[in-house]
């Protein structure tokens, strides 16, 4: 009786186990978010942030400045047949035309877990050639479908889109001047024996002294900005200019530089801040030009020059 009873037990048990076992391999085989393939869309350089781009906007110019993103599609396994993922790009204010792919499809070939490079660049920002004023724009990169034979693919919720920052920045003036480091593949011509130089009315030692090589004083006024003009009698690639003066405190804090073709007609090149007793400014570009003006803007109560040397190009 007792081994009749064990038998029962024994087939009950069986029972329960069969069909529970049976469940769990429908539950492994079944399509659920454990063992989907997710597709992700990621910079080539996931490792590090995406930077925000900043844009240049003088006066005159074309907006300088380039955006250029490196994405890629990804899959957290690899899959047995190739999976094309279809990329679009899109800036609000910028035209499509100006937005360059190098292709609007990234596939991932099977067994691999992602595809190459995609290449999207902007250029052209002749759309915001009109826009004076400091703006934001944002370039947007998604996907925009997925291409598989596979039911389980599906697109990844966290990683569906890229954003890259642009920061145009107010239209300005271009900085051509650049304080306190000499010229690059430059010369510094200090023989002035054959320039001319002219000095603003009112300054001290105005037709002999240590600037045009004629005396031993220096040009100097109480406190009034003052200018002077040198013919340098040829044309010549200027690439910035020198200057001393007796000390850090005789200095002007600003000057302006100007260019000329005769002499009389000046074309500014800007103005930049100064501090010292000695002086280099270097040129954004090199400038063919015969005739040089310096235009102090700030100056303390005594302010004086000494010394005013070029720098040519090599």
């Amino acid at each position: 009786m007792k081994k009749f009873l064990r038998y029962i037990l024994v087939a009950a048990i069986s029972s329960c186990i069969i069909p529970f076992s049976s469940c769990s391999d429908d539950d492994e085989n079944a399509v659920n978010e454990w063992n989907m393939t997710y597709v992700s869309l990621l910079p080539t350089n996931y490792l590090k942030p995406i930077q925000t781009v900043t844009l240049d906007h003088f006066t005159g110019k074309e907006i300088e400045g380039t955006v250029a993103m490196d994405v890629m599609a990804t899959i957290q396994k690899a899959a047995s047949n190739d999976i094309t993922v279809d990329i679009s790009a899109t800036c609000e204010g910028i035209s499509s035309e100006k937005i360059t792919m190098s292709s609007n499809k990234a596939v991932i070939k099977a067994g691999s877990t992602k595809s190459e490079p995609v290449s999207i660049s902007i250029t052209d920002w002749s759309d915001i050639a009109s826009v004076s004023e400091a703006a934001e724009y944002t370039l947007n990169i998604n996907v925009a479908g997925i291409e598989s034979v596979a039911s389980d693919v599906v697109l990844s919720d966290l990683h569906k889109s890229l954003s890259v920052k642009i920061q145009k920045k107010e239209e300005r003036e271009e900085d051509l001047l650049f304080f306190g480091k000499a010229p690059e593949n430059s010369t510094l011509n200090t023989d002035i024996t054959n320039w001319v130089f002219t000095f603003m009315d009112g300054v001290e030692n105005a037709a002999a002294n240590s600037v045009n090589g004629k005396g031993g004083g220096d040009v100097a006024t109480n406190g009034t900005p003052f200018w002077l003009t040198v013919d340098l009698k040829e044309v010549k690639n200027v690439t910035g200019i020198q200057t001393s003066h007796w000390g850090g405190g005789y200095c002007p804090t600003k000057v302006e530089i100007f260019t000329s073709e005769n002499g009389s007609s000046w074309k500014s090149m800007g103005q930049v801040a100064t501090s010292g007793a000695y002086h280099d400014i270097a040129f954004k570009y090199t400038v063919a030009t015969r005739y040089l003006k310096y235009q102090m803007i700030e100056v303390p109560s005594r302010v004086d020059i000494t010394k005013f040397y070029i720098y040519t190009a090599n």
